[in-house]
């Protein structure tokens, strides 16, 4: 793991992809839209959005302008005139391809969202990931019409969005190990560091990532977005299983600081929430039941809030309400909580299993999950 985490921060003083000199011309044809119908390409460089326009003149439109490496982009048709304003709606479509320094062509009969692109590999392959992705997509859309089709009283079932839940996380497991196994096969696409990338939610597993992130071939592992799923990556690891947890003070409900390192000892389950998240609500009795059975043995847990500062009294108010009788810590920052930036997390609810010598043993432990790793420890 040390060298692996060495070759890793050796990476970082890689310089990103370059660009081409000569920049991108993006040519294409739409029907026969005419003016006043608009084209409007957008795409983002070190996060400010850069946005470029042009009439249509009988289906046809231009684009030139050159990108530091490749991205997302997008091509926003308007059919009329009008601007866009909360009462009129305009009638347009979209259209999400990846920009790069070459000659690209865009043709479709009608509409921008049905339309094909020529003379990219890049997007070649990403039509080929996105057919390989198709079935396991649909199935979380045959479980978001399910859940649709649910009368209130369904939608509100404990059991049943429990169920859900269950069963989205399958698809996500199927979903992280097809882009896994796309970007070991593809190590010199540009896709593979997307599909890669896009594994790394809340939870992803920081060194399985780091190991397929070592196969792909150095030009995507130095570009951009290759250098942003790196940084990521480095910052997960230190709170990866098996690491000693980073020590943090923050203060209580009462204005009093506590300290992660109070807690040597113990086991003690830092738990991240906040009174307007409804999942991590929704866990509160799973955690209440395994404090209650094993906080006689040693188990503790420490609440850690990403409630805003105009919402100290919803904090106070959700402790009281779901009957959390813990340790409850918040710089009332939300997303900008100190201990959630130590941590790396980037959705809640998540929680980080600490043994008593301070090493992290485990993490998002939700449900049953929790209570069956507390057996396992206190047999």
């Amino acid at each position: 793991m040390k060298n692996l985490t060495f070759f890793l921060m050796t990476m970082l003083g890689l310089p990103l992809w370059c660009a081409a000199q000569q920049g991108y011309v993006i040519t294409g044809k739409i029907g026969t839209l005419d003016k006043p119908a608009k084209a409007f390409l957008s795409y983002h460089i070190n996060g400010v959005r850069h946005l470029d326009s042009t009439v249509l003149n009988k289906g046809f439109f231009e684009f030139k302008g050159i990108v530091p490496s490749t991205r997302e982009a997008h091509i926003r048709i308007i059919h009329d005139g009008m601007p866009d304003n909360p009462i009129y709606k305009p009638v347009y479509d979209v259209y999400g391809f990846y920009i790069e320094n070459k000659n690209l062509r865009i043709e479709t009969a009608d509409s921008i969202n049905k339309a094909k692109i020529y003379g990219s590999a890049v997007n070649d392959d990403n039509a080929a990931m996105g057919a390989l992705l198709k079935p396991i997509y649909d199935q979380f859309t045959a479980l978001n019409d399910e859940y649709r089709s649910k009368n209130a009283q369904q939608k509100a079932d404990t059991a049943y969005i429990n169920s859900l839940e269950r069963r989205a996380a399958k698809i996500t497991a199927e979903t992280i190990a097809a882009k896994r196994k796309y970007a070991l096969e593809h190590p010199d696409s540009y896709m593979a560091i997307v599909a890669l990338n896009s594994t790394m939610g809340e939870t992803f597993d920081a060194q399985a990532t780091e190991k397929v992130f070592n196969k792909l071939s150095p030009e995507i592992r130095g570009s951009e977005l290759g250098q942003a799923s790196l940084k990521r990556i480095l910052e997960v690891v230190r709170t990866e299983e098996g690491v000693i947890a980073p020590d943090f003070t923050q203060d209580d409900v009462n204005g009093k600081p506590v300290k992660l390192s109070d807690f040597r000892g113990h086991y003690v389950l830092v738990d991240f929430w906040a009174s307007w998240c409804g999942p991590c609500r929704r866990e509160n009795p799973n955690l209440i039941k395994a404090y209650a059975d094993f906080k006689d043995k040693g188990f503790r847990i420490l609440g850690v809030s990403l409630d805003k500062p105009a919402d100290k009294e919803k904090w106070l108010k959700a402790i009281k309400d779901d009957g959390l009788t813990w340790t409850q810590v918040s710089d009332l920052k939300a997303w900008d909580n100190q201990v959630a930036k130590l941590y790396s997390v980037t959705a809640i609810p998540m929680n980080f299993l600490i043994d008593p010598k301070g090493k992290i043993v485990a993490k998002y432990l939700r449900g049953e999950a929790l209570n069956a790793k507390l057996k396992e420890i206190y047999k």
